[in-house]
């Protein structure tokens, strides 16, 4: 039951939309679904970092403010930079031309792109370091059997979660206009600068000369 606990809970996580789910959208639209599918796989391959590091006391040292703090800053800023970048996909190209972006990400890009922007979502390892924290505190999984099967469930939630993501985009993607791709960068890029600004201001209410 540990491991469909674990299924259960990380597809309940799933349902809130995040930097990252739209990025696999995002590159199954304007790519193709063999690169998305391998985004899933570098997305996937942090979060077991992240479990494993949080069952492994990682959660003791996020509970450092100053450490928290500089984990938001840092992830801001490179979802700054992930947004401008998506941002510059709209220059050079027309409303009417279908022809894919030169330079167009390759299965190993698409792969270390997941695995960057999962990295640089400070709210997954600090989500995962509140989850499997609490969990060790409360005793939930008396043996270490079944806390492993409990995060290998909410492993397979990410792969299969955006997995059907990247399936379903693939698929809408038929019946994009042209000119839709460049809609889509712009709104995937804004909401990317939204999520990092709202990241920093979390940081800057932490901060002890932020005035409350």
């Amino acid at each position: 039951m540990a491991i469909w606990n674990g299924l259960l809970f990380g597809m309940m996580l799933q349902l809130s939309v995040g930097p990252v789910c739209l990025a696999v959208l995002h590159r199954s639209i304007t790519g193709r679904l063999r690169d998305a599918l391998m985004m899933v796989l570098g997305v996937a391959l942090v979060d077991a970092v992240y479990m494993v590091g949080a069952i492994g006391g990682l959660s003791l040292l996020f509970q450092i403010p100053w450490v928290k703090q500089m984990v938001l800053m840092v992830g801001a800023l490179i979802l700054t930079w992930f947004g401008i970048q998506t941002l510059r996909a709209i220059k050079g190209r027309g409303v009417h031309e279908e022809a894919p972006a030169p330079h167009a990400p390759t299965g190993r890009s698409s792969f270390w792109h997941g695995v960057l922007l999962t990295l640089a979502n400070p709210l997954t390892v600090l989500f995962w370091a509140g989850v499997f924290g609490s969990l060790l505190a409360s005793d939930t999984f008396v043996q270490s059997t079944e806390l492993f099967l409990f995060a290998t469930g909410c492993l397979l939630s990410t792969i299969l979660f955006l997995g059907l993501v990247a399936l379903l985009a693939a698929y809408l993607a038929r019946f994009f206009r042209p000119g839709w791709l460049n809609v889509f960068h712009g709104l995937s890029g804004v909401f990317l600068i939204g999520f990092a600004i709202v990241l920093y201001a979390k940081s800057c209410l932490m901060s002890p000369y932020w005035p409350y």
